[in-house]
């Protein structure tokens, strides 16, 4: 299936791939993590663009976090938005494309404005032993908010519809949906009352005569959160949080463009699924609005191997579909998670399971934090650097980006190979 874009002559997303007047094109993507809701930052990379032009970067992902631009959380644009217009006219000028990242949970460093919570505060999220919900599994300490309140999904909606107009659609090469979407991994969600009224309604609407009924006390029992209808519920609401949130950017586009929507898919410890998504497949064959799935885990952070079963299942749907999906990486590497010598299997794991799209490096900034006499070590668990981003202090790439650096063309040459799909 061929799919063009809707704003840019000659681009279209065909066997998986970005294709350019006919030639297939393997984007470096990178992304650099700042507030553009100040001006002094945003200025500050734009100063910095023909550092990461040098570099070879297609395209650069812009993190506009809703807390960032929209304190009060009531989903309209309160920063000014004319130093970020600034700032992607200039990544166009470096011949760069710009794609558009939003992150409206709660969880892994994303924040739900002051303000929300201060309108909404019943908006929480509520785990299995009856507790609001922080995010306590990435250390932030963040509120996290039900996935089922209302109040929650219309102010962050009305927040990426607004972005997205206030940016121009047609400025952007595809738009995220927010990070990794996914419940938790460390406990239970959602057992609000609004959790509650939209589990009752799925019965309602949905056989399920083996199906259990919603706790009336906690902590929940074993045999309701491993129950298979519950976790039918949760995968088939986390798809739907996904496609209403990608409805709600292609809404801001003038035109009702259609726009090209990249969605996280976060497969990880095997353990943690059922928390983290209910049931995984399904989670993936009601992703209905994707056009490029962002696979994370590629790499398992724990046994230090690639994890295969998250492409498996990424394909099977696709195999049952029939959809074409774009496979590719969240965030390939960061400048924190990844060690010199695992990089050569991480790569060629994306290369044999992908549909070779492209790879997306993590925080792309000079590491002003970065003692340059303690370089990054090759022992997982000695040295980690201080800061996200992938170069030091000197825009030198770290150790394990200098292998990709340092080999780029050896690298598209593998790209360019025919692909031997492994799992």
């Amino acid at each position: 299936m061929m799919r063009t874009h809707p704003y840019l002559d000659g681009h279209e997303l065909r066997d998986g791939k970005l294709w350019v007047n006919g030639e297939h094109r393997f984007l470096k993507t990178g992304k650099p993590l700042r507030n553009y809701g100040d001006a002094d930052e945003v200025e500050s990379i734009i100063e910095e663009l023909p550092i990461i032009a040098s570099k070879g970067y297609d395209n650069l992902a812009l993190n506009c976090y809703w807390h960032h631009l929209n304190p009060t959380g009531d989903g309209q644009i309160e920063k000014s938005v004319e130093p970020l217009s600034r700032l992607i006219q200039a990544i166009h000028d470096h011949g760069m494309y710009t794609s558009l990242s939003v992150e409206t949970y709660g969880v892994g460093g994303g924040q739900i404005p002051a303000g929300f919570w201060e309108a909404h505060p019943e908006s929480i999220a509520i785990n299995h032993e009856g507790k609001v919900v922080r995010d306590t599994e990435y250390g932030y300490n963040s509120a996290v908010p039900s996935l089922f309140s209302k109040a929650y999904l219309e102010a962050s909606r009305r927040y990426m519809t607004n972005i997205v107009s206030a940016l121009g659609a047609e400025n952007f090469l595809y738009v995220e949906t927010t990070v990794e979407p996914q419940y938790m991994g460390a406990q239970w969600l959602d057992f609000s009352d609004e959790a509650k009224a939209a589990y009752e309604k799925w019965l309602a609407e949905n056989s399920r005569p083996e199906a259990l009924p919603f706790p009336e006390e906690f902590p929940a029992i074993p045999e309701f959160l491993h129950s298979t209808a519950w976790n039918c519920f949760r995968a088939n609401a986390l798809a739907e949080w996904v496609n209403e949130d990608a409805r709600a950017l292609r809404a801001g586009a003038y035109d009702g463009g259609h726009l090209w929507i990249a969605s996280d898919y976060l497969d990880a410890e095997e353990k943690t699924m059922p928390q983290r998504c209910g049931d995984p497949v399904e989670l993936l064959r009601n992703m209905s609005e994707t056009d490029i799935v962002q696979i994370n885990w590629s790499w398992c952070n724990v046994n230090r191997r690639p994890n295969k079963k998250a492409y498996e299942r990424v394909r099977q749907v696709m195999k049952e579909t029939g959809r074409d999906w774009v496979i590719t990486e969240h965030m390939t590497i960061n400048g924190s998670d990844y060690y010199e010598n695992e990089m050569v299997e991480l790569l060629e794991n994306t290369l044999q399971n992908s549909t070779r799209f492209g790879w997306e490096f993590v925080d792309i900034a000079a590491d002003r934090d970065d003692p340059s006499t303690k370089p990054n070590q090759v022992i997982p668990g000695d040295f980690k650097p201080q800061h996200f981003s992938v170069y030091d202090a000197n825009w030198n790439p770290k150790p394990p980006m200098q292998v990709v650096e340092s080999t780029w063309d050896e690298w598209m040459e593998k790209v360019k190979a025919p692909s031997v799909i492994t799992s």
